[in-house]
């Protein structure tokens, strides 16, 4: 049995970025990390633009110009401004060739095709965007690695780009197991639960920017497990199998990885919850043989399996953000494994919730976080600062 950070370092070690980068619509590109840089193909803005609604004109002049023109977002004046000579413009429209300065018209006063402007003082490109001042052509605009959220979007769209080269995601399947589940929506029978793993490990999956592509559900019988395993494995990039992972009669999961020929890398973590995890590599593809209690899972989800898939996909920090905070009140273990508390932080501390039970998920509705009590450690003080895992 290994310790989590022992666990965190095989994983890490095992785990490349996905070969084969694709190309995707940047309008579909969100929450892809690019695989290579990418240069502008056009100057920002692509041209000399009014910062607000005013009048470009093209000299400091006498306080009197002629208007000459009107020039709208979207218009290409084809003209010079000449001494004396003032256009109406529009936030965002090209600038005339000649233009000295923008005023704003909150500053002028116009009669006709006169435009005055008494005591406010002309300051040359004054109101003016220059050409090129965001980003020039041929630069690089962003590395390779940028994880692409709605901001990088927009500045992609903005330099005329449509598609953009970036790490695949991980084609990801779940398999969940056992003869007591029984699917939400119907009268429980005697005996059975409710099955919830499938939605709570799909949900973590598309809330952190991913997909589960291919789901199973198998029975607690090892041939039809092995069927199930076989199938997925040669389809996915990272497998998790739900349940059936622990010393049961019943619980087959290790025997019939070791028959498809994974090499296992770890099996057991000196943690609670999520004791029983497995972890091995078969080829190009990764298995995890998560817990089937329901916060045993989640909890292996943010340590493990999150990291997995983000570094994957070419992430450069996947690995889980912690902080150090004081903890509300007085914490006490009573056994010599790592306990990840579930828990709430605020700014300035952090409060463990009530009902730790591995198979208890509702105070996993009002964590955020997770609270580390090392195994060597028993007692965690009111005010005592802790490791707290942000997820």
């Amino acid at each position: 049995m290994i310790n989590f950070k022992t666990a965190q370092k095989i994983i890490s070690k095992n785990i490349s970025v996905l070969k084969n980068p694709v190309t995707v619509k940047v309008t579909d590109s969100l929450g892809y990390v690019t695989s290579e840089d990418i240069k502008s193909g056009t100057d920002l803005p692509p041209f000399n633009q009014s910062n607000v609604d005013g009048y470009a004109v093209a000299d400091s002049g006498s306080g009197q110009w002629s208007i000459v023109s009107e020039i709208r977002a979207g218009d290409h004046p084809d003209f010079r401004l000449k001494k004396g000579e003032a256009a109406r413009v529009f936030t965002g429209a090209e600038l005339p060739a000649g233009t000295y300065s923008v005023m704003m018209q909150e500053k002028v006063i116009t009669k006709g095709d006169k435009l005055y402007c008494h005591g406010e003082k002309i300051v040359c490109g004054n109101f003016i965007r220059k050409r090129g001042a965001q980003i020039k052509k041929g630069a690089t605009a962003l590395r390779r690695g940028t994880l692409i959220n709605p901001a990088v979007i927009g500045f992609l769209l903005s330099m005329g780009i449509k598609y953009v080269k970036v790490y695949r995601k991980p084609v990801l399947s779940l398999i969940v197991t056992g003869d007591e589940l029984q699917e939400a929506g119907a009268e429980l029978k005697e005996g059975k639960v409710y099955e919830s793993n499938l939605g709570l490990l799909r949900g973590l999956a598309v809330y952190n920017g991913f997909e589960i592509r291919y789901t199973s559900a198998a029975r607690d019988r090892k041939a039809d497990l092995k069927s199930k395993v076989k199938i997925l494995l040669k389809k996915s990039d990272l497998l998790l199998v739900s349940g059936g992972v622990s010393v049961g009669k019943y619980d087959y999961v290790n025997q019939v990885l070791e028959e498809l020929n994974v090499s296992k890398l770890f099996y057991k973590v000196s943690q609670k919850p999520g004791k029983p995890l497995y972890f091995g590599i078969k080829s190009n593809s990764a298995v995890f043989g998560l817990p089937g209690n329901p916060a045993s899972a989640f909890t292996c989800f943010y340590l493990y399996v999150l990291p997995v898939l983000k570094k994957m996909s070419g992430h450069k920090k996947y690995l889980p953000v912690w902080k150090k905070l004081p903890v509300k009140k007085d914490i006490i273990k009573e056994f010599n494994l790592s306990w990840f508390l579930r828990a709430k932080y605020s700014d300035d501390n952090v409060m463990p919730l009530d009902a730790q039970a591995s198979f208890m998920l509702r105070t996993l509705t009002e964590a955020n976080c997770f609270i580390h009590m090392p195994s060597n450690k028993n007692k965690i003080v009111k005010g005592e600062f802790a490791d707290v895992c942000i997820f």
